[in-house]
C-alpha cells in the first residue's frame, strides 16, 4: 500500500519549515506516517506560485485569477472524490465524496458564470495553469484507501480557505466574498468532520 502524506499547504502555515519554503515560493510538506510500519516517505514540496500570483492582483485582475483558480482548485477536489468512491469501504466515506462532488460542481458552475456574465470571459488557462501546477504531486498521489481520502482532503481544504481568506480582502465583488466567506464556513466544517473520521476508518 502507498503511504500518505500529510500536506502543509499554501499560505498562513505555522511551522517554521513551511515559513522558510513559503519564502521561496514554496510551502514545505513533511513526510508522515500512515500507520504502517516503515510507511514514512521522503518530503516533498507543495508550490505556492498560485497564491503568490494572488496576492499582487487586485479588483478585476483578482477576481478573474481567484475564480480561475478555485475553479482548478475545486475540479481537483472533484477528482479525487471520485476516486475515493471507487475504493472507500466506510458508508461514511463515500457519503462525503458525494458531498463534495455535488457542492463544488455547483460552485465551479456558478463561478464559471460569473466570469462569463461580468467579463466575457472564460476561465483563465493561465491562472487554472498556476493552480495545477501547484497541486501536480498531490493530484499524482492516487487515492486507495479511505484515510487516504481524509488526509489528503483536509490540506487541500485548507488551501482554499487560505485563497477564500484573501478575496475577503482583494475582491471587490460582493458575491465574491459571499462565495469566500461559504467556502470557509463549509470547509473548515469538513475539516472538523474529517479529524473524526479518520480515527474510524484507519
Amino acid at each position: 500500500m502507498k503511504t500518505l502524506l500529510s500536506f502543509l499547504v499554501f499560505a498562513g502555515a505555522v511551522l517554521a519549515p513551511v515559513a522558510q519554503a513559503q519564502q521561496s515560493g514554496h510551502s514545505a510538506m513533511p513526510a508522515m506516517r500512515s500507520g504502517h510500519k516503515n510507511a514514512a516517505m521522503p518530503s516533498m514540496q507543495l508550490g505556492m506560485s498560485g497564491m503568490e500570483n494572488l496576492k499582487t492582483l487586485s479588483g478585476k485582475e483578482f477576481n478573474i485569477a481567484f475564480l480561475s483558480q478555485m475553479i482548478a482548485h475545486h475540479q481537483s477536489a472533484i477528482d479525487m472524490a471520485q476516486q475515493a468512491l471507487t475504493v472507500a469501504k466506510h458508508a461514511e466515506t463515500k457519503k462525503e465524496a458525494r458531498m463534495v462532488i455535488a457542492d463544488q460542481k455547483k460552485e465551479i458552475g456558478q463561478m464559471t458564470a460569473w466570469l462569463r456574465e461580468w467579463y466575457g470571459v472564460k476561465p483563465s488557462k493561465e491562472q487554472e495553469a498556476l493552480m495545477k501546477a501547484d497541486m501536480k504531486t498531490m493530484m499524482e498521489m492516487k487515492i486507495e484507501t479511505d484515510l487516504m481520502f481524509f488526509e489528503m482532503m483536509i490540506p487541500h481544504h485548507r488551501g482554499a480557505i487560505d485563497m477564500s481568506e484573501m478575496a475577503l480582502k482583494q475582491s471587490d465583488r460582493p458575491q465574491v466574498k459571499q462565495l469566500a466567506r461559504s467556502i470557509i464556513k463549509a470547509q473548515k466544517a469538513e475539516i472538523n468532520r474529517y479529524k473524526i473520521l479518520l480515527k474510524h476508518v484507519s
